[in-house]
């Protein structure tokens, strides 16, 4: 009766063992696709601040280029999946916008159409056609370690994408999202230039915050040693002369 019990018992014990190593080999690994949703009818709407630096209108005494600020919403819908010439899924994206007015709210205005960019997603990148230019926004599978060429479908100079963090909790607004991620495309820094480029994803949500600085300063050939080190002791954001910066923040998200 003992070597029975002690049988069984041992052939339960290699089932039990048998069923989680299979269950374990079969656990589909978490690839990241949910930051990059496809669901038709998925929208989000962004409020958009940017300012450009007009070196044309330039100050002759402070040598600082006036600021211009435009504000506007921008909401990307995806409207439907097509097969496109490559035979490959394809995510088409309806572009609508709100321009500001400090006179009426944008929840009194209608949306005007825009324009039509595209995605792709497949099982090792997510690429996205803006402006009829092709970056890879993210790399499949998310992890940290992964670094990619942003502009490796396009025609500008390679530029390496890597993740900043992932699967982080963010509170960004009204919205707590519980998995987030960064992408640092670019941070570049010098006394004359600063070239900084972030977008920042959300699970079941996509893009939630895209942060764009693109600028210069070039000091007054007039300027005595003293001026000149001032200036350049002071971030740079501080006296722009030339370039732009736009950030991009979610305002709301859904399905419709």
């Amino acid at each position: 009766m003992r070597k029975l019990l002690s049988s069984l018992s041992f052939v339960i014990i290699s089932l039990l063992f048998l069923f989680s190593c299979k269950k374990d080999n079969d656990a589909v690994p978490n690839m990241g696709y949910r930051y990059f949703p496809d669901n038709v009818g998925r929208y989000v709407v962004y409020d958009v601040d940017s300012t450009f630096y007009d070196d044309n209108a330039m100050n002759t005494f402070t040598h600082i280029s006036p600021a211009v600020n435009y504000k506007f919403q921008i909401k990307e819908k995806i409207e439907s999946i097509y097969t496109d010439n490559l035979n490959r899924p394809t995510i088409r994206l309806e572009r609508y916008v709100k321009y500001y007015n400090d006179t009426l709210a944008y929840n009194f205005m209608p949306w005007t159409f825009r324009n039509v960019w595209t995605e792709n997603k497949t099982a090792t990148t997510a690429e996205k056609v803006e402006e009829n230019i092709r970056y890879t926004k993210l790399a499949f599978p998310v992890k940290e370690s992964q670094v990619w060429n942003g502009n490796a479908q396009n025609i500008n100079a390679a530029q390496n994408y890597s993740y900043a963090y992932f699967d982080q909790p963010l509170q960004m607004g009204i919205f707590a999202f519980d998995s987030v991620l960064q992408v640092t495309q670019k941070d570049e820094s010098t006394l004359i230039n600063k070239h900084y480029e972030i977008e920042k994803y959300a699970c079941n949500a996509g893009m939630i915050f895209k942060q764009s600085i693109n600028v210069g300063f070039q000091p007054n050939a007039l300027w005595n040693d003293s001026t000149t080190n001032y200036y350049f002791s002071l971030p740079i954001l501080q006296h722009v002369t030339s370039g732009s910066q736009c950030t991009m923040t979610v305002a709301y998200y859904g399905t419709e």
